[in-house]
């Protein structure tokens, strides 16, 4: 059974595509095999990893019928594959957000990705199109929630889409914010970090928080998660892994029978 969450957000620059692709790192560290499905038709993940949109097919293909083996970017870390968006051009953005707004497209590539435990949906900003249609195709919803004076006010509409989603049958549900761009020495910051733990359940909010770190452009600047900068990744990265065991919470593995100690010696 494959699990899917979609990482969306209303607001733009939050670190959304930063969270998506260092936190699917981590679940696969974590042997969770998963999919990054960029949705986004800027397709931010390949600019982030190649400064560039990727030569592959990527979603665009496998939309045109590309078998979904031969759309996927492999990469070094087992288990971890991503579906970039694919070269798109002119028009051919507002197609795509089309195509994929109704969520079938999407839900098809769940029931196609049985390899994986989990499929990542990094989204474009707002809720319409191609967010839309991954939230109709996803089972979890997680928010990025910039620290930052009114960021929470867009909360409400992102409930409330959600709301509407589960009336017309989606089976999506609101599994939580998750707090970025975190500042300890700026009050404005600090007291959006407090007005969201007073405000939102407990339950609704992750404990892992990522705050403001240089080494985000360096990653950034080099095309690398955090967590492959150096032999040594910078302790920014371990964030991800805390926020990847909160999330593996959620999600089910394929049991294979056996829940035996793992001898460490051959």
């Amino acid at each position: 059974m494959t699990t899917s969450i979609s990482l969306v957000s209303q607001k733009g620059g939050v670190g959304k595509t930063t969270l998506a692709l260092n936190l699917s790192l981590s679940l696969a560290k974590l042997s969770i095999r998963t999919l990054l499905v960029d949705t986004d038709p800027q397709g931010g993940i390949a600019l982030s990893l190649m400064g560039e949109q990727s030569a592959a097919q990527g979603l665009k293909g496998y939309l045109a019928g590309e078998p979904l083996e031969r759309a996927v970017l492999s990469t070094r870390v087992p288990g971890f594959a991503i579906l970039p968006t694919g070269t798109l051009r002119g028009l051919e953005r507002a197609t795509f957000m089309h195509q994929l707004e109704d969520g079938l497209r999407l839900s098809l590539l769940a029931e196609t990705a049985r390899d994986y435990d989990v499929i990542v949906y990094d989204t474009p900003a707002g809720l319409t199109g191609s967010t839309l249609g991954a939230l109709r195709a996803s089972d979890l919803a997680f928010t990025p929630l910039q620290a930052e004076p009114l960021a929470a006010n867009s909360l409400p509409q992102l409930l409330e889409v959600i709301g509407d989603l589960r009336e017309e049958g989606a089976r999506v549900q609101f599994a939580g914010v998750i707090l970025t761009m975190v500042q300890r020495q700026v009050d404005a910051s600090l007291n959006v970090v407090d007005t969201i733990w007073q405000k939102l359940p407990h339950a609704l909010v992750l404990d892992a928080h990522i705050p403001r770190d240089p080494a985000f452009l360096k990653a950034s600047e080099l095309g690398v998660p955090l967590g492959l900068l150096s032999k040594r990744p910078p302790p920014i990265a371990r964030r991800f892994d805390e926020l990847a065991s909160e999330l593996a919470k959620h999600i089910p593995l394929t049991d294979d029978g056996n829940d035996d100690p793992i001898p460490l010696l051959l």
